[in-house]
């Protein structure tokens, strides 16, 4: 089964976060909906990072509180497919690893040790967290996908020769996924080598098809339903947009519409 029920593709809620004018992050403090990064939704909640560490509000609205804010940073917030659980990345030990809470708090579980840092991605339709390393198999440079189990243990690499960022679908037979990545580099409407564009990889055939062709950038992938939604700075004003891929009938639309001015 797909994991509609608890996800809403993610890119949309950063436009629902400045509904919370109820949130405070200190006595006086009103940070602007712009100054919150890497949200996420549940059927219940939505989980976002402000300041450096992990906030969660109620999907209804509310005041946001913080969920994990030891010393070091926190990022790319994921709820589990019951959504319990909050999977991050987090920088407690001197570089990236990742990490589990409770949606009710407590003491954040390490899951990875490597002395790469791993770039959490998603959920998996298994409970398997599914991040991007660097670091193995002589690619010291280029990222490579892989899994583990919730509880840790040795990460599967995923058989790709490598990726930048990924997700699961929810019957578990496809991964949709970048092989490079360069989102958090400041290259604005870049169209050179490092464009990323997406693929779709069959885990079980392992057959594959690139179902973006943009000369710009399409990344960050997410499953729903039979649809996957992603970022392209494709269109007029070469800003990026969220847009839809649909699996049935290979269409690609655009479903935000902002412009240069925003």
């Amino acid at each position: 089964m797909m994991r509609v029920f608890t996800k809403f593709p993610p890119f949309c809620m950063f436009l629902m976060l400045s509904i919370f004018c109820a949130f405070t992050a200190g006595a006086g403090v009103q940070p602007h909906g712009g100054m919150m990064r890497y949200p996420d939704v549940s059927s219940t909640h939505i989980v976002f990072v402000y300041a450096d560490d992990i906030w969660v509000v109620p999907r209804s609205g509310g005041v946001a509180s913080p969920l994990a804010s030891p010393p070091g940073g926190e990022a790319f917030p994921r709820f589990s497919p019951d959504g319990r659980t909050i999977a991050f990345s987090g920088n407690y030990d001197g570089n990236l690893d990742i990490y589990t809470v409770a949606i009710d708090g407590g003491i954040p579980q390490r899951v990875t040790y490597h002395s790469s840092g791993e770039r959490l991605c998603d959920w998996s339709f298994d409970n398997q967290l599914l991040f991007a390393m660097n670091g193995l198999g002589g690619l010291g440079r280029q990222a490579q996908l892989f899994t583990v189990q919730q509880a840790g243990g040795l990460p599967k690499r995923l058989p790709v020769p490598y990726g930048g960022y990924g997700t699961i679908s929810g019957d578990g037979q496809w991964l949709a996924y970048t092989p490079r990545n360069r989102d958090f580099r400041t290259w604005k409407r870049y169209r050179g080598g490092w464009a990323s564009d997406i693929w779709l990889f069959h885990l079980d055939n392992h057959t594959s098809k690139k179902i973006t062709d943009w000369e710009g950038t399409d990344t960050i992938p997410m499953w729903h339903g039979r649809k996957i939604y992603y970022l392209s700075d494709a269109g007029p004003n070469h800003r990026l947009n969220i847009w839809c891929y649909n699996l049935e009938t290979n269409e690609k639309k655009r479903v935000t519409n902002f412009g240069s001015s925003e």
